[in-house]
């Protein structure tokens, strides 16, 4: 057999083993379409997923707990700061610094 009969065997071979192929695509195909194979592909994955998040959460129960705490708390962090204001109010006034009474005599005494 010379290099040009080779040659074409091979490239047969070739073409028949893609035929083949092809023949198991369109067959594939037709018993359930790509767009099925994504919905269950990613329906398995948001299964696996949740399962996997499920586990975490039981071997971390603390965390968990306080992580929504700090949710909680970040989510209703304006009125809790209000009600924090409210309960300062019955302290005293905070005093001036005295550095801060000189500078303002100064500034009078120039303005005059």
């Amino acid at each position: 057999m010379s290099g040009f009969e080779t040659d074409r065997a091979n490239r047969k071979a070739a073409w028949a083993l893609f035929e083949g192929r092809l023949g198991q695509v369109k067959a594939d195909l037709s018993a359930r379409s790509i767009k099925g194979r994504i919905i269950d592909k990613a329906k398995g994955d948001a299964l696996a997923m949740a399962d996997e998040a499920v586990a975490v959460a039981k071997d971390n129960k603390g965390l968990v707990a306080a992580t929504i705490a700090a949710l909680i708390v970040w989510a209703f962090r304006a009125p809790l700061l209000e009600f924090i204001a409210t309960k300062r109010i019955g302290q005293a006034p905070v005093q001036p610094e005295p550095a801060n009474d000189d500078f303002a005599d100064t500034t009078e005494e120039q303005a005059q």
